[in-house]
């Protein structure tokens, strides 16, 4: 009888331990037909069903789910994310808990996504009022950028409410954390208020002293794809035959913009179907990661030391601040940096804009100890990155 006892347990505990494996085999094949579609569409047939899969596990799911998230993906990840408000939503209104301590510690674990981090501080804070100020600010210097953001607005609301004599300090450090354009720009007129002084520049780490040729023939907007001889540039040194068989070199150009902006229709020429190359010099004292950012809104590649590590080819979409981002290692040392600027044909007016701004900085979008070879007068020197020169009206400079 004992036997017999023992048996059945034995069967009832395999039968408790077989349903959730076959459940968590379900929710992770669910979760890789999800992860598996591309931008193009291509899986979305098999992502359908999985996503009903998914947020039919409920609570359960929440937590793989938002460890599936993967930036690298953002068609998946607007997917799973659908998938977590909808398990929210569920529990919510079945009037279940969700797991706050286990939100909390995947929040602050930055090993994950900073997207599904970010989802899971927000779905703790409407679980737990008290959340907000526990953890925000230890997100100050986070890497995830909208955490980040949070704890900025965060920090700045507590400021507010302070009655200190002097807050520069304060400001200097929330100036320091900061990394979304608006953020920075508030800062710095916070900061020099105060009798502080923020350098814009520098702090994004822009480029502001590149050697520019062109324009180069691009028929029928076939430039980006046509390589030209600056695309292996060492140096600023050779001379080519440009649009209209004209001969082009490399000429040095110092941006006194605020914001590392170079106009190739004022510098170059207002041109169409052309192509256009920057090349910078950046020095490294130690090999670092690092990105390489830059906006534009016509089509772009990006090498560094002769190995192309970016490319897109859409023109007119927008000058969204760091649109495009390269990843990359900088050397010990000197750095060549070559932008390939592309123009089509359209005649519209909002089309007519060939331009570019270029920052080098972590992966954060934080600045990085970096210096760049610029021409001052006859000589070619280091300066600090994203150093402008004083000029009252503001343009570039030709040396």
């Amino acid at each position: 009888m004992l036997v017999r006892t023992w048996f059945l347990v034995s069967l009832l505990a395999v039968g408790v331990r077989a349903t959730p494996i076959l459940a968590d085999d379900e929710l992770n094949n669910s979760l890789a037909a999800i992860k598996a579609i591309t931008r193009e569409g291509k899986g979305n047939d098999d992502a359908s069903p999985a996503w009903k899969t998914v947020v039919s596990k409920g609570v359960a799911a929440l937590l793989p789910t938002l460890e599936a998230i993967d930036a690298r993906n953002p068609t998946a990840a607007n997917w799973l994310r659908t998938a977590i408000d909808a398990i929210v939503e569920g529990e919510t209104a079945a009037g279940r808990k969700l797991p706050t301590d286990r939100l909390e510690a995947f929040a602050i674990n930055a090993k994950y996504a900073p997207l599904a981090r970010r989802l899971a501080y927000e779905i703790l804070v409407n679980q737990d009022a008290t959340a907000r100020d526990r953890l925000l600010p230890g997100f100050l210097n986070d890497k995830s950028a909208e955490l980040r953001r949070d704890a900025i607005v965060y920090q700045l609301e507590v400021l507010e409410k302070s009655a200190r004599p002097s807050i520069k300090a304060d400001l200097e450090r929330l100036f320091a954390a900061s990394r979304d354009q608006d953020q920075v720009e508030l800062l710095a007129k916070k900061l020099n208020e105060n009798g502080g002084k923020a350098n814009i520049p520098v702090h994004f780490g822009f480029v502001t002293s590149v050697a520019l040729i062109g324009p180069f023939d691009a028929p029928a907007s076939q430039g980006f794809a046509t390589r030209y001889p600056p695309e292996e540039a060492k140096a600023p040194t050779g001379m080519f035959k440009g649009k209209g068989d004209v001969e082009v070199r490399w000429t040095p150009f110092t941006s006194s913009d605020q914001a590392g902006q170079f106009d190739l229709n004022a510098l170059l020429g207002k041109h169409k179907e052309a192509v256009a190359y920057a090349l910078a010099v950046v020095v490294a004292p130690n090999e670092t990661p690092a990105e390489i950012r830059v906006t534009s809104a016509t089509s772009i590649k990006i090498f560094l030391n002769g190995q192309e590590l970016f490319g897109r080819d859409e023109y007119h979409h927008g000058e969204q601040f760091d649109v495009h981002v390269a990843k990359g290692t900088l050397k010990k040392g000197e750095n060549v940096i070559v932008l390939k600027v592309c123009q089509n044909n359209q005649k519209d007016e909002w089309a007519q804009k060939w331009r570019f701004q270029m920052r080098v900085c972590d992966e954060t979008g934080g600045p990085l100890q970096l210096q760049q070879m610029a021409q001052i007068a006859e000589s070619v020197k280091p300066v600090e990155l994203g150093h402008v020169p004083e000029n009252k009206d503001g343009k570039e400079i030709k040396k």
